[in-house]
Parts: C-alpha cells; structure tokens; sequence
C-alpha cells in the first residue's frame, strides 16, 4: 500500500487474507522488514522514510505516528531519527486508550496524555501535529542543547523546510504538566532561533552564548560593504565586537562550498571582521573552542576598521534569493 511518498510493509496476516500463500510471502518476493512485517521484493527509496514505513506497517487501531517520524512523513528532512553515533531510534508511537501495540525495534509505544487538537490525519494514518512532534523530541534529547536543536529545526524560517512555529510548540507544552522532559523541553525555548540553518550551527551558537557568554548573537545575517555590495551571510555575527563564528557542516569541505566559505571569509576580513571557524570536530574540544572565540573576540573589539555593515540597500528588497534570510511577516 502506497501512503504519500513511500510503500508501506503489510502484515502477512492482511497479505494472506488478500490471496497470498505462505509460500510466496517466505519465498523472494517479500523482504522481511521486522517481525510478520512484509515489503514487495525490490522496493527502493530513502532509507528514513523507509524506516518510517515500517512504523506505519505496525500501527494498531488507536495508533497515531509521532516524534522525529511525524517530523519526517511532514517533510521536515532534518529528522533523521539517529541517536547517538548514530544509532537508528525507533519511532515514537501514541498509544490511545485500547491500543495493543508493542514495543518492538521500530516503535516505541507512549501512553501519555495527547490532546485531540495535537493529532491530524495523513493519508491512511494519523500522526502527531509537527509541534507536538517537536515537543516530544525536545522532551526526549539527551540534554538541554539537543532540543534547541529540535526546536531551531523544527522552526527554521530560513531552511525552506515544512515548519511549525515557536508559539505552537510552547502551546503544546503549555498544554502539559505531568511528562517526563517537560522542564528541559520548557528550558529550551529560552534558547531557541527559528533562523538557524543546520544543527551544528545551533551547537555553535549554543557553544557562544552559553559558554564564552556572548551576549546578542544574530543569527544567519547577510552583511554588506558601506558601498552595498553583499559581503555574506554570517552565520554568527556579534555586531558589538566585529566578530564572525562561522559553523563547518560536513558539506562545507566539499570543494565548491569551501571555495565559497573562503571568498566569504575573505571578504569579511577585508572589511575590520574577525572570523573564526568551528567544525564538528571543535565541539569535542569545547573549552578549547571556548578559549579561541574568547580570544577572537578581543581581536575583534580592539579592531579598528569597520568597513561593514548589517543595513540593508534598497536593492535587497527585490533581489528573490534575499527572501530566505528576512524575518517571515508571521
């Protein structure tokens, strides 16, 4: 059965009683995806949504799909449901009273309390709204910084992905009391951004304003020369100091983003910024990585060039591609 944009497994119990004999459903034209769960031989597709369709396969009546696969199945790509060193999670699952449904190394079974405004239905299925969605990914992360994460990805204006808003998911949390995470999930939207562009450069930012304690951090801002001229997008501008933080995704060491991030880097040093980079590998160091932002930082406010600014000319306003990077009207 084909739901949106993958073919979700059959039990063998309903490809039986469709006509289909023990001996085919053993044979080569099923693969196996989990227990009594079945896949016509040869179906091909991401390797996520793959995983979501198996969480679907073994919905039960009173079932609705929720967490990072509801992310995902919405179109929000940055929910991968990998935990750590990347290990695949299982796909959290409500529960609704009556519901038979086990645990197993695709689902994770929830009882807790789900509001009806906090279910919509998707196909043949139902699943959780992204803001509740969100919400339980912010509960469940391993710590505070993790569900900004969420959170930033789950909101991100500026990713060009399906969203939800900032004031739906503290809805959604205001509409809970008793659930593990609550207060972790409540935490993080003091922190969040709904203009971050990936999540290593959450971690980055979260890495500045929590730990060097920079204060006022503006986030994905396109900077230009006192000419005009567009300069870049930083991705972290302390515009009190001068100072650029630049975040280093796996993609940024592809050769045509990388001769891109270096004419960039250029071009804001030419005009009085300091830039420092970070990669994911600097955040396995952190208080090294501390110290040299720390340490940037003073560069920058003993500078005195600043052939810069965030003003933005009159032709911004009608250039398409500047759309991504201002702040939604709603």
């Amino acid at each position: 059965m084909t739901d949106g944009p993958f073919v979700v497994p059959q039990r063998s119990a309903q490809l039986l009683a469709r006509g289909a004999t023990q001996r085919e459903l053993g044979g080569a034209a099923y693969e196996r995806r989990a227990h009594g769960l079945l896949l016509p031989a040869g179906v091909d597709g991401d390797p996520v949504m793959m995983r979501v369709a198996d969480a679907v396969g073994l919905l039960t009546t009173g079932c609705v799909l929720g967490g990072w696969a509801s992310l995902r199945a919405q179109g929000n790509t940055w929910f991968e449901g990998l935990g750590i060193a990347g290990v695949a999670r299982p796909a959290l699952v409500h529960c609704l009273p009556g519901s038979q449904l086990r645990h197993r190394s695709a689902v994770q079974p929830f009882r807790g309390l789900l509001h009806p405004e906090e279910v919509i239905d998707f196909e043949s299925f139902s699943l959780t709204t992204m803001a509740r969605a969100a919400f339980d990914e912010m509960r469940m992360a391993v710590n505070l910084r993790e569900a900004v994460v969420v959170l930033d990805l789950a909101t991100s204006t500026t990713a060009g992905l399906p969203r939800t808003t900032v004031a739906r998911v503290e809805q959604v949390i205001s509409g809970h009391h008793k659930v593990r995470g609550l207060v972790q999930a409540r935490d993080a939207l003091t922190w969040g951004s709904t203009r971050a562009a990936s999540p290593w450069e959450t971690r980055t930012r979260l890495l500045a304003q929590r730990d060097a304690d920079i204060e006022g951090l503006k986030v994905n801002v396109p900077i230009f020369s006192l000419g005009g001229r567009l300069l870049g997008i930083a991705d972290l501008l302390d515009e009190e100091a001068g100072l650029v933080i630049e975040s280093d995704g796996g993609h940024h060491r592809e050769n045509r983003q990388h001769t891109e991030d270096n004419v960039r880097e250029e071009d804001f040093e030419r005009s009085g910024l300091v830039v420092v980079r970070v990669t994911a590998l600097d955040h396995q160091q952190r208080w090294r990585t501390v110290g040299r932002i720390a340490a940037a930082r003073r560069d920058a406010l003993h500078a005195t060039k600043r052939e810069w600014t965030t003003s933005k000319p009159a032709w911004w306003w009608t250039w398409p591609p500047a759309r991504r990077w201002d702040e939604p009207t709603r």
